[in-house]
């Protein structure tokens, strides 16, 4: 059983259990009051009545169960807890996928998954230098647009210009919106894929990748100064970054190298896709060297 079908499982169990809550309320309460047993008795006599297609007074049994069930205390959500998500009414699937709510419930759950400090994105933006907070402004649209926006957000340029910081704290405003996320460094984004190529023996293997793919936003830093690895790097970015593009899945990068670099070290089918002006936004961010400054 992989993290997916743990999580179907755990949110099916959860939602067996607030039913089995439901059951107990209402049985306590028939339990305790002979005018709501006879009220339930008769609507039941009822309903078996239109079953068999006999004449029945059902719409009369259901208002006086109601009220009874009312003067009570008796709620409805308190007998049948509405479901914890909406989408999926707690099955785990849409249209034979899983649903959002497993996808977020298997990446939160594994802190690997967000290998970047997460900071305030409005603080931030109030806090940066001018030259960098046009950026913060192009980063809100890119937001604000979600999830029909231009999915790509390219951060280039030299260190120390404020680009890992503007990926963080875009990831936490989407983070604050409910939506899932997976930050991971270009270093961890090739450790993860090795493990993932040399470890499909294993029974969770794709939980290693899995969340790369379908999360609503993913964050690569530092893209240019991971290892190449023979049949490894090349190959695992370019099955995430065009599996994205093709899902239009939300996905931003922030690379030292220029966009000949970019052709030159992983190629024509990966450049093409993150410089496709049609899904991408591309900004090289020129600003002074904020760590050098400090200094």
């Amino acid at each position: 059983m992989n993290a997916y079908q743990r999580a179907v499982k755990e949110i099916t169990d959860t939602r067996r259990d607030d039913l089995d809550d439901g059951l107990y309320v209402w049985n306590s309460a028939l339990e305790n009051n002979s005018e709501l047993r006879a009220a339930y008795a008769y609507y039941q006599s009822e309903a078996i009545k239109k079953a068999q297609k006999q004449n029945n007074s059902l719409d009369g049994a259901r208002r006086d169960l109601y009220e009874k069930a009312r003067a009570c205390g008796i709620t409805k959500d308190a007998v049948i807890p509405p479901c914890r998500c909406e989408t999926c009414n707690d099955t785990g699937y849409v249209g034979g996928r899983y649903c959002r709510c497993v996808i977020n419930k298997v990446i939160n759950s594994d802190k690997e998954n967000l290998t970047l400090p997460l900071v305030g994105f409005n603080e931030k933006r109030n806090s940066a230098p001018k030259a960098v907070a046009k950026y913060y402004s192009e980063a809100q649209n890119y937001i604000d647009e979600f999830p029909s926006g231009k999915p790509f957000f390219i951060a280039a340029g030299s260190s120390g210009t404020g680009k890992t910081v503007l990926a963080a704290a875009t990831a936490s405003e989407f983070m604050a919106r409910g939506l899932s996320v997976v930050t991971v460094t270009a270093f961890d984004f090739v450790k993860r894929a090795k493990d993932y190529h040399t470890q499909f023996a294993v029974e969770d293997y794709r939980d290693l990748f899995s969340p790369m793919l379908d999360c609503d936003l993913l964050v690569i830093d530092d893209l240019g100064t991971e290892t190449m690895l023979k049949n490894i790097t090349r190959e695992y970015f370019y099955t995430v970054i065009n599996e994205r593009w093709l899902r239009r899945k939300y996905t931003f990068i922030t690379t030292n190298l220029s966009p000949n670099a970019l052709l030159e070290r992983y190629g024509e089918a990966v450049f093409s896709r993150l410089c496709d002006r049609s899904a991408a936004r591309l900004y090289n961010m020129t600003a002074e060297n904020v760590r050098l400054k400090n200094k």
